[in-house]
């Protein structure tokens, strides 16, 4: 049986030491554990794949994977926070995992489950274990420009194909998209890269002993073609709309002083942060507040919805970028309701956003959050719109 990268990335990246760790804290066998977690990998990935025909969500993904630190789940491991369901690293892969399989998740994690014995939290932290494995496998190729918007659904498809075998039972598998408009100049190292990616499967646990510390590309590298490949532009040429339906123009491609590259509207929050976070005629001050708008939560709660990590991972690629910055997160509502409650509820959401950007890097010491409740309208609360304006999470920066 051939082994494809996304295992051979398993055996890389978690040492024997964890393996056992986690078998003791869920009772379970360390093999139970390590079937489990190429298990949830094989799950991620065939998700991923189902996913492949979305080229907005997989560049989305893509941003996101490459703001993830290369050292995520080896930190997680080792502090624990892949046990403790309140970590940004645990709740982070939750969302990520809501987003990749929607309505879904529940009956993978009830096939996870059947599978290792382990229920409720067991199977979810291997789950969230295997797609923060995937994410940071991922974030590495891109990093060392193998992947791109182009040739990732490709990639995908192969790597779905090789890891059926490592499926939970009962999880179903759709075929996923074909994708369209591929360059055969891009296609070609994909399919080289097909040719070295797939390793014997004669380690096993072994292995892990013997890689301990090292990720995926400390060992045997993929073979790349000799000549320089460059991936075509990807053009959007649909406008971006706002939460409150504002147009925001097209995507735009800005490379930031660290080398990545977020696709950003052109009148979107993230510009103006740019443009004030560059120009060294404007200082910090106490009211020059930028708001979000592309974040929606559940209506009365402070749960974020999956379609506002774009922004987030945009965000926090900025702050990546621009180490020196600092900011306050404020939350604001409108005055429908009790005040006390609306307080309360605008502190629990600029939390969230906060937490958010911390679960993908951002220093706890570079971010405040404030709720504001009521106070601070922008609109007009006698009207709908105006209530819908003041409703709202809104960044200052404090220092740059």
């Amino acid at each position: 049986m051939t082994n494809p990268t996304f295992t051979n990335l398993l055996s890389s990246a978690l040492p024997t030491e964890s393996i056992q760790g986690l078998a003791s804290h869920f009772g379970a066998s360390p093999t139970t554990i390590a079937n489990g977690i190429q298990s949830s990998i094989a799950a991620v990935v065939s998700g991923l794949a189902q996913r492949s025909g979305d080229q907005g969500f997989l560049s989305q993904l893509l941003n996101s994977a490459s703001a993830t630190p290369a050292n995520a789940v080896g930190s997680a491991l080792s502090s624990g926070s892949l046990t403790n369901p309140t970590s940004s690293f645990f709740t982070g892969g939750s969302q990520l995992l809501s987003t990749i399989f929607g309505g879904r998740l529940g009956s993978i994690a009830e096939a996870l489950g059947t599978q290792t014995g382990l229920r409720g939290a067991g199977a979810t932290a291997l789950l969230v274990l295997g797609v923060q494995t995937v994410m940071g496998f991922v974030g590495g190729k891109v990093r060392d420009g193998s992947l791109n918007v182009s040739n990732f659904p490709g990639f995908l498809a192969r790597e779905s194909d090789a890891l059926k075998g490592f499926l939970p039972a009962g999880f179903q598998q759709q075929p996923a998209p074909v994708a369209a408009h591929v360059n055969p100049v891009v296609a070609r190292p994909v399919l080289e890269e097909k040719k070295s990616s797939v390793l014997p499967w004669l380690l096993g646990l072994l292995v892990l002993a013997l890689l301990l510390g090292f990720w995926w590309y400390h060992s045997r590298q993929p073979e790349v073609a000799t000549q320089p490949v460059t991936a075509p532009a990807v053009t959007t040429p649909a406008t971006i709309t706002s939460s409150n339906g504002v147009n925001l123009g097209g995507l735009v491609d800005v490379t930031l002083p660290n080398g990545t590259v977020i696709h950003i509207p052109e009148l979107g929050v993230e510009s103006k942060l740019l443009a004030f976070i560059k120009d060294p005629a404007l200082s910090p001050d106490k009211t020059t507040w930028f708001d979000f708008d592309r974040l929606l939560f559940d209506t009365g709660s402070a749960t974020l919805q999956p379609q506002s990590q774009d922004q987030l991972n945009n965000i926090a690629a900025i702050l990546k970028a621009y180490p020196a910055v600092h900011l306050t997160i404020g939350g604001y509502t409108d005055n429908t309701g009790d005040a006390a409650q609306n307080l309360k509820l605008s502190q629990d959401r600029a939390d969230s956003v906060v937490q958010q950007l911390e679960s993908v890097g951002i220093g706890a010491d570079r971010l405040v959050a404030k709720g504001y409740g009521e106070e601070h309208p922008v609109g007009d609360n006698s009207t709908a719109d105006g209530r819908a304006a003041n409703r709202r999470i809104s960044m200052l920066v404090t220092a740059k």
